[in-house]
């Protein structure tokens, strides 16, 4: 566990120092929001009905482009090669990097929320506690897709352009319950529903974990 500890926050002492992801995470999702509010115009019911799925558009495409600069930043340093010559386990190295990923993802997550709340609807802001839920498990399935993915990517020359190619169809399910989990809430359908998509979403949540644990020591490995 402290191995585990000291791994995600070293990728967050490094974010915290440059704030080189998440800035330009963050401005990627800022001007997508602002060019799908110019796109939806003034119509209030278009809006309302566009905004959750506008919202997981940009979470997706500005999570992969911080994914795929997280793992870059690793490969140009030689620092994945450093850590892979520690005495620790391969699955910690993954859920190190899966956890300070999906750190810097709920923050990206919060800036969006934010923002569809001013250039959308006001819905976001008086439903934050029954949103945070549903987006929250969203990003932990898109990040341990993506962190193991990412480092599969990372190998090639065209990892910023491979790795939406291979992430974006992997974590369609995770978006689709996600989303159905944030309508529910949006729409005031009631609590089963919204369980019904959560336990769904955390099954998949786990699956995707498991996976990464078992496939990240074989994806490393010279």
């Amino acid at each position: 566990m402290r191995a585990l500890l000291a791994l995600i926050w070293k990728d967050l002492v490094i974010e915290a120092r440059t704030r080189e992801i998440v800035t330009a995470m963050s401005l990627v999702a800022f001007l997508a929001l602002v060019i799908f509010s110019l796109a939806l115009g003034p119509s209030a019911h278009l809006v309302a009905a566009a905004a959750p799925a506008a919202v997981w558009v940009t979470v997706s495409f500005a999570a992969t482009l911080g994914l795929a600069r997280a793992h870059a930043l690793e490969q140009e340093g030689q620092a994945l090669r450093g850590l892979l010559m520690t005495p620790v386990g391969r699955h910690i190295l993954y859920l190190g990097k899966c956890g300070a990923n999906l750190a810097m993802v709920l923050v990206l997550q919060l800036v969006v929320a934010g923002a569809a709340a001013v250039l959308f609807t006001g819905a976001f802001a008086r439903h934050w506690a029954g949103l945070a839920l549903p987006l929250a498990l969203g990003a932990v399935g898109f990040t341990a897709a993506g962190t193991l993915l990412g480092a599969i990517a990372a190998e090639t020359r065209l990892r910023e352009v491979l790795l939406p190619i291979l992430l974006l169809p992997v974590v369609v399910p995770v978006i689709i319950l996600s989303l159905a989990g944030v309508n529910a809430v949006l729409e005031e359908r009631g609590l089963p529903e919204l369980l019904r998509s959560l336990k769904l979403l955390g099954a998949v949540d786990i699956i995707f974990v498991m996976l990464g644990v078992w496939l990240f020591a074989y994806v490393v490995e010279d």
